[in-house]
């Protein structure tokens, strides 16, 4: 099981959007969840309908006040599992309409309730950091465990969003119950 997570880590940051220089796990800590998110939407299938609406572009929202987001605007314009990519930054919840993929990160954990709340039921993949962010109905969850970067998936809040998470993704993530 190790073995398998240390291949997929290796092969989400190989295939990923990083600098030039950036090579395996090496980069910054936004860079390397940047490009691991990058490669979840591979593994993420929309409904069609959205994909209709939005011009095969994925647009993820970023609620963000740390060096993070930089690094994910590396990604604007980039294609990942065929849909192209763009980046916009969300100051308010207002501002989540037209967003497939959220990101919030620890800086604003005091937000990740709202926002899984407003976005609940639509299919928004929902990202983030905090503690407590798969309780409150995230999807997605990054948290680092002996200096690594690891990730644990919601699937009941991924089938409450409609979205379908390749097996493949599951198998490698710590289960969350």
């Amino acid at each position: 099981m190790l073995h398998r997570f240390l291949i997929l880590v290796a092969m989400l940051t190989l295939v990923a959007v990083l600098p030039s220089s950036g090579l395996g796990l090496e980069g910054t800590e936004g860079q390397i969840k940047s490009a691991m998110m990058v490669n979840f939407i591979k593994f993420i299938q929309w409904p069609e309908t959205v994909i209709r609406e939005t011009g095969g572009t994925i647009t993820i929202g970023v609620f963000c006040n740390d060096q993070f987001e930089h690094a994910l605007y590396l990604v604007q314009g980039k294609t990942a599992g065929g849909y192209r990519l763009a980046v916009r930054r969300i100051k308010d919840l207002e501002q989540l309409t037209g967003c497939q993929v959220l990101f919030i990160c620890s800086s604003e954990a005091h937000r990740a309730s709202s926002v899984c709340s407003k976005v609940y039921g639509l299919p928004v993949l929902t990202i983030g950091e905090d503690e407590n962010f798969l309780r409150s109905g995230g999807i997605i969850r990054f948290y680092t465990k002996k200096n690594h970067i690891r990730f644990e998936i919601n699937k009941t809040a991924a089938l409450n969003a409609n979205l379908q998470i390749s097996a493949k993704l599951i198998e490698i993530a710590t289960a969350f119950e």
